[in-house]
Formats: C-alpha cells, sequence, structure tokens
C-alpha cells in the first residue's frame, strides 16, 4: 500500500517549478505547500502582482520570498530555503526537479518544455492545446535527453488514460474511450459573449470560450488519441446525448441500430460531465456472466466510468511518478495520429488577424493525423501570436497552411515543423 508515498519518501525532497497564476497554478501551488516532501519552489506569471496573490493565498509569507529574474540569483536564494517570485518562466524549467506547465498557452509551454529538455527538468503539462500540437516530438526529445515528459493524472486525458490501462491490464478489449462535456456545445462562442460567464467562474473569457467552442475537448480527446493509437470516428466526433445507465446502447456500431462507423475510437458525451468513460467487452462468456451479477450490464459491452476528475489537485501523483519513478502519466506513443484542426468562425478576409483558441475567429475539430496531412489541413494550436490571413475563408471552412501567414518568429511553429519533418522521416 501507498507506494508512491513510500517511493516519494525514499526519495526526499521535490522542487517544483509552476508556470502560471491561474486556478490551475493557485491551486496547485497551495497543495504542495501542504503536502510532505514537496516544495513549491519558484512561481512564474506575466504578473508578478499575480505570483504574490497566489503564494499569499497558500499562506507563504513575503519574508519567504524572492524576487528576481535571474537563474543564478534564483538557484543561490532557492538553496537558501527561499521561494521564488518571477517571471521568467526559464527559472522554473532550469533550477528545479520538475516544472509544471499550467499556462494553456501553446507558445510559453513549448518554449517551457524545451528550456526544461535542455536543463534536465522532467515536466508535466496541464497544457494540453501545446500537447496535442507538438506533444509527440516534445516526447522524443524528452527522451533521448533522459527527462520524462507527461501529461497529469486528473486532467481528463489523463483519467481517461488510467481507464484505459486498467481495462487492458485485466483483460477487456476497449472499443470507446470518452468524456462528458460540462458546457454548452456553441462553436461560434466568443469571448465578448461570455465575458460575464467567465468573470462569475473566475476564469479567463478566452478559457471559457474554448471549452463552449469545443476546441478544449477536442485537443483533450486529441491527446488521448496520441498516447493510445485511437481515432475520431468522424471530423469533430459525434457528441452523444447520454447518461451513465444509457452509454452502451447510445454509442454502438451502425451495423448495431448505432452511430459508430468504427470502434478503437474517441468521443465526447453531453450529459455524463464532469465524468470519463471506456467501452469494453470482455473476451470470456464466464467474464460476461461476472460482469452481469456485478451490475455492470447486460453484456456484451459494459461500461467503465469515473464520476470525476481532479485535474491540478492529481499532479502530485504525476510529479511523483515522474521525478521518483521516471515514469509519465499519458504521452504519446509515437507519431501523431490525430490533429485538432483550424474551422473559421466567421467569414474571414485576406489581412485579418486571428487571434486564435478561444477567441473571435477560430474553433477546433478533432480529425485523422492523416486526413489532416494529405489535405495540409493548420493545427490550431499554432494559431498564436502574429498571424494573419492570406487569402478569404468561408465561415465553417477548414483553414489550411496556405490560408495564412503564421508567425515566423514563434517557437512552437519552429518545433511543429521539426516534429512534422522527424515523423516523415521515421
Amino acid at each position: 500500500m501507498f507506494y508512491l508515498k513510500r517511493a516519494l519518501e525514499e526519495f526526499g525532497e521535490i522542487k517544483v517549478g509552476v508556470v502560471g497564476a491561474g486556478i490551475m497554478g493557485t491551486s496547485l501551488v497551495a497543495q504542495l505547500e501542504i503536502l510532505d516532501n514537496f516544495i513549491p519552489a519558484v512561481l512564474s506569471s506575466n504578473r508578478l502582482e499575480s505570483v504574490y496573490t497566489v503564494f499569499e493565498k497558500a499562506k507563504i509569507g513575503k519574508d519567504k520570498i524572492f524576487e528576481t529574474n535571474s537563474i543564478d540569483e534564483a538557484k543561490e536564494a532557492m538553496n537558501k530555503g527561499y521561494y521564488i517570485a518571477t517571471t521568467n518562466n526559464e527559472i522554473a524549467a532550469t533550477i528545479t526537479d520538475c516544472v509544471v506547465d499550467c499556462t494553456g498557452n501553446t507558445e510559453a509551454g513549448t518554449k517551457i518544455s524545451l528550456c526544461a529538455i535542455e536543463n534536465g527538468v522532467h515536466i508535466v503539462t496541464l497544457n494540453v492545446e501545446m500537447d496535442a500540437t507538438v506533444g509527440c516530438y516534445l516526447k522524443v526529445l524528452a527522451d533521448r535527453n533522459g527527462v520524462v515528459y507527461t501529461g497529469t493524472a486528473g486532467d481528463e486525458p489523463g483519467a481517461i488514460l488510467e481507464l484505459f490501462e486498467f481495462a487492458k491490464t485485466v483483460g477487456f478489449e476497449v472499443l470507446v474511450l470518452g468524456k462528458g462535456k460540462n458546457n454548452d456545445l456553441d462553436y461560434y462562442a466568443t469571448p465578448d459573449n461570455l465575458r460575464e460567464q467567465a468573470m462569475e467562474k473566475g476564469i479567463n473569457p478566452k478559457m471559457l470560450t474554448s471549452f463552449v467552442d469545443g476546441t478544449n475537448t477536442m485537443t483533450e480527446l486529441n491527446v488521448v488519441c496520441n498516447a493510445t493509437g485511437f481515432l475520431p470516428d468522424i471530423r469533430g466526433c459525434h457528441g452523444f446525448n447520454s447518461t451513465t445507465k444509457t452509454l452502451v446502447e447510445d454509442i454502438k456500431l451502425k451495423s448495431d441500430g448505432g452511430k459508430l462507423n468504427n470502434y478503437n475510437i474517441v468521443d465526447f458525451v453531453r450529459g455524463i460531465a464532469p465524468g470519463v468513460f471506456a467501452i469494453v467487452k470482455s473476451k470470456s462468456e464466464i467474464i460476461d456472466f461476472e460482469m452481469s451479477y456485478l451490475k455492470m450490464g447486460e453484456g456484451p459491452n459494459f461500461v467503465i466510468y469515473r464520476p470525476y476528475h481532479l485535474t491540478s489537485i492529481e499532479t502530485p501523483i504525476s510529479i511523483i511518478k515522474a521525478v521518483v519513478l521516471k515514469e509519465s502519466s499519458i504521452a504519446s506513443i509515437g507519431a501523431p495520429v490525430a490533429e485538432t484542426v483550424a474551422v473559421a468562425k466567421k467569414d474571414l478576409r485576406a489581412g485579418d488577424k486571428i487571434d486564435g483558441i478561444g477567441g473571435h475567429t477560430v474553433y477546433g475539430l478533432l480529425e485523422r493525423g492523416l486526413i489532416q496531412r494529405e489535405n495540409n489541413l493548420l493545427p490550431i494550436g499554432l494559431l498564436t501570436g502574429n498571424v494573419t490571413m492570406k487569402r478569404n475563408v468561408k465561415k465553417d471552412e477548414l483553414l489550411t497552411y496556405d490560408d495564412v501567414i503564421l508567425d515566423p518568429n514563434l517557437k512552437i511553429v519552429e518545433t511543429r515543423e521539426e516534429q512534422d519533418n522527424y515523423f516523415k522521416l521515421t
């Protein structure tokens, strides 16, 4: 019992760098501060005021905080027992044992990960948008350098993978993997429309927009695809309306009266949030009988449902696994098999600026990687920084690389090109 806890005790203290002072970063710093053998040694954010607010909420006094953007000064102060407050993300990714990316920003996340890999710092990312775009290649680079690159336990992709591994380990055939969707789906949602609701929830309007317009769900399922080899059944997934009691009946093959063309797919469901699920099938009539006896349904397909995911609250598990055991909670298993591609929210004209994920101009849909490559479709995670339309695109039309001028100065654009070339050659 308590294998991870004992492993941590034997290892000793883990110094963690946290980047991002939003809900996830705030919660994580407070949690690490009260846990044994963890120190939230570095907190970085765009605004120092936010850093101090987080430390204050975590009951870390100002007399224990050292403010600097110098890596050398930060390292010296940390070794003296100070907590580091900074706007320099490289500090969190250079002088700690593990950096946790809570930014949700694809460019910032790419830079954080590359810096950590270069400096031998393990990476736990809550940044699914970045992970879906360049995570496959970051995993390759991390492996080369003896660094663990991983998504987090508790976020929906990590929670789904736990069900997947459990089901495979005990001998089930896994047919469908998925998650509940908390919000109504509105592809055309904008930060302006959702600003008041976002303020009530205490989150950034762009973040809420990415939830409501479905992009966040697509990137989460994208990460699951790349970690399992599963695919979307159709572009954007079906988006079922169901309950935990009717999932098996609602999600089945067309040949059985359902909507699915294939199994080994991912999808999302309105009506079961905030849980995650796996639809499985046994390979034995004896197991079918026991599943029925255990009130798991009549078969032949059964649903295994987890009614919660605790996001950053479960992140310490991934930190222990990465630093102590050198294991990932969820990471790609090779080349990307799926992509979250950009779609126009409105008619776009040549010269228009594109504001990216959670904005006014584009939303994301999950697509098979092969189709993305064949049609030169544009991953939505690359639409950050200074992006301009090169030609007119109509509302609901898929964007291609030929439709836009990407920001050539961004690290994620460079890293994505390296990813494409690497997997093209392997």
